[in-house]
């Protein structure tokens, strides 16, 4: 009787140790991918013809890059008196209408800490669409610890992907490779 309790008491530490493991390591079965919006007018919050091209084509860029994304995160669009946010939702939305996706808009744009923990709580594929000049403080907070981090301001094609090897982030580069017109053809 008493190895039954034994034996019964191991496999219950076993398996909350497994768990916690787990939990621990959820990262790692975490792809963060990151894009800017597309193009943008001088003066105003939408996107240019160009820039909805741009958005036109990444469904399937996207898809083939990485696969269908689990998550899509854009910022919070204050819908007040300004739309200061649009552009981010109007870039990821043809990906959003063909897959029948929700877009998580609840974090302000520099709500940093509070996106990271948001997003590593997940699994599987998330794609973010955010400002420019924010893009490297939310890589910071996910863990990305390289120094000069910079989005430049006439780039609308990088691709930022973030993934964890034991809870450590890294970061890899790639290119949308879209050249866009911009004509208002769609």
């Amino acid at each position: 009787m008493r190895y039954k309790i034994l034996f019964a008491a191991i496999i219950i530490s076993f398996q909350a140790i497994t768990t916690t493991c787990i939990a621990q390591d959820n990262t790692d079965k975490l792809k963060i991918v990151v894009i800017r919006h597309g193009e943008k007018p001088k003066k105003g919050d939408n996107l240019t013809c160009q820039g909805m091209n741009r958005a036109m084509q990444l469904p399937k860029l996207i898809t083939k890059k990485f696969g269908v994304p689990d998550y899509i995160y854009v910022p919070s669009m204050g819908l007040d008196s300004q739309t200061k946010h649009s552009r981010m939702f109007q870039t990821v939305l043809p990906l959003a209408i063909k897959y029948n996706m929700k877009i998580n808009s609840k974090h302000e744009e520099e709500d940093f800490a509070g996106l990271a923990a948001d997003v590593k709580s997940k699994t599987g594929i998330v794609l973010l669409s955010w400002q420019h000049s924010s893009i490297p403080g939310v890589v910071a907070a996910l863990g990305i610890t390289e120094k000069e981090l910079k989005w430049a301001d006439d780039d609308y094609d990088s691709i930022w992907i973030i993934t964890f090897h034991n809870g450590v982030a890294s970061m890899a580069r790639d290119k949308e490779n879209l050249r866009p017109s911009a004509d208002c053809s769609f």
